[in-house]
């Protein structure tokens, strides 16, 4: 990976994140040191105003060498270039978030399995670790070292209120700062055990008249987290960063079954999955399987018509017939 490129993810995360609480006076050095001085810029870009990138799975036997001439593009109809194809031998960032609050039983065999998961990684793949309870944190920045990761995911902690609605579009702004500015693969992947009930914000929606029999909020409790979903949804749509969830403890009741519908949804309108662990035992494979899936996509990158439409419909091809799996709707912001 390019020297240029940790000064650029160093700066994008302190960009996209809330600074740190303030020291007490006199003022004193942060606990975490200053990302480097220099912050030289990457090599760059096209103009990010007039491309989108597009996350895709090749299904069949991986193939880690096709390149633009094995790809065609359509957007609404009409046929567009493919500027440059990333695959599964080329640079990827994985932002790992953790929104870790309950059962250690669940909970290990998830940090377990990623550490496992992340010393499989190829050379070429860089992991930053962020902590979703009271706002987004960095706790440790893009980096190659496997044992820096270990060390950092094994103390974790697991307490505090549900974040994962509260910081997703967070998160997503960080890979779109990223994804913008460089050519790598990137992927947001957030490990999460929450109960829709340990959010601060209360979603319980709470019966308003409970003497009225047909009081709507009676009839409809999940309206809450529905509508919070459907803000995030509707945000996530113009994010190009594709989003993966692994839900460490699935949930039967009626309010949890809405939310969980809900992190799908949010998931899949970028382009990733959600997996839902319903045993201890089904964590580390939901873990492995969802970075089989990150380290596996490649990214095509589409050019825009001069005029796009704002939601964008996207269709594409394999020229050799392999069947394709990946995104077909963005929602342009006005500028684009």
């Amino acid at each position: 990976m390019r020297h240029a490129l940790p000064a650029l993810l160093c700066a994008a995360l302190a960009a996209a994140t809330p600074p740190a609480p303030p020291a007490a006076p006199p003022a004193a050095p942060t606990a975490r040191p200053p990302a480097s001085p220099a912050r030289p810029a990457a090599p760059a870009a096209r103009s990010p105003g007039r491309q989108i990138k597009v996350p895709v799975w090749v299904d069949g036997t991986p193939a880690e060498n096709l390149t633009l001439k094995d790809f065609s593009a359509r957007l609404e109809g009409a046929g567009t270039r493919v500027l440059a194809v990333q695959g599964p031998a080329d640079d990827l960032i994985i932002l790992a978030v953790f929104d870790l609050t309950g059962d250690l039983a669940f909970v290990d065999p998830a940090k377990n399995a990623l550490i496992a998961g992340i010393r499989k990684l190829g050379p070429r793949a860089w992991v930053g670790l962020l902590r979703a309870q009271d706002g987004l944190r960095v706790l440790i920045d893009p980096t190659a070292d496997r044992d820096a990761l270990a060390q950092a995911i094994e103390n974790v902690p697991v307490s505090g209120k549900a974040g994962l609605l509260d910081t997703v579009e967070t998160a997503e702004r960080i890979g779109d700062a990223i994804l913008t500015k460089t050519s790598v693969r990137l992927a947001v992947l957030y490990l999460t055990d929450s109960d829709v009930a340990n959010y601060r914000e209360d979603f319980t929606n709470p019966v308003i008249n409970s003497s009225d029999s047909h009081d709507l909020s009676r009839r409809f409790p999940e309206v809450l987290v529905q509508e919070k979903i459907s803000k995030l949804e509707a945000a996530l749509a113009g994010r190009q960063a594709p989003l993966f969830i692994v839900h460490l403890r699935y949930r039967a009741d009626r309010l949890n079954e809405a939310y969980q519908i809900g992190l799908k949804r949010l998931a899949e309108v970028t382009g990733g999955t959600a997996a839902f662990c319903r045993s201890d035992a089904e964590v580390p494979d939901a873990v492995g399987r969802t970075l089989e899936s990150i380290t596996s996509y490649y990214s095509l990158t589409l050019a825009l018509p001069e005029r796009p439409a704002r939601n964008l419909q996207v269709e594409l091809q394999h020229e050799g017939g392999r069947a394709l799996s990946y995104r077909t709707r963005f929602v342009l912001k006005e500028k684009r």
